[in-house]
This record gives C-alpha cells, sequence and structure tokens, in this order.
C-alpha cells in the first residue's frame, strides 16, 4: 500500500514533479566527493513542486550521490 505524499511545509497533496532548469544542467554534488568525481558531473536534483503553497522539495538520487562521495 502506497502512501500519498504531502508536502513538507503545508500538508497539502497538490503535488507536480519537475526539474531545476537553466542555460546548463543544475547538479548537487557531495561535499567529500572523491577527486575523480569533481571532474564529472554530480547527481542531477529533481524536485517536488506544492501547487497549493508553491514549496518546493529538492530530491536527488541518494545511491549515486553515495557511490561518488569518498567515504563509499
Amino acid at each position: 500500500m502506497s502512501e500519498e505524499r504531502r508536502c513538507m511545509k503545508c500538508g497539502g497533496t497538490n503535488l507536480e514533479a519537475g526539474e531545476f532548469q537553466s542555460t546548463g544542467k543544475i547538479y548537487s554534488r557531495p561535499k567529500h566527493a572523491r577527486l575523480v568525481t569533481l571532474l564529472t558531473t554530480g547527481v542531477p536534483v529533481d524536485t517536488i513542486i506544492c501547487l497549493d503553497c508553491g514549496h518546493v522539495e529538492l530530491i536527488v538520487d541518494a545511491e549515486k550521490a553515495k557511490s561518488i562521495t569518498k567515504a563509499s
């Protein structure tokens, strides 16, 4: 049974998936990424947008983020 997602700010359920857009792709890179990964692309950032209050939740692929850190 899947639980319905709720906005982290207002608790609303009127949510829409999205992504950051710019003239180039926006990525997040873990602070302690291995050197070789500093020269490559980071982790793409997706969003969940609350259409009730405007809150934007940022989401990255946790497994990809772990795979490029020194701790992995």
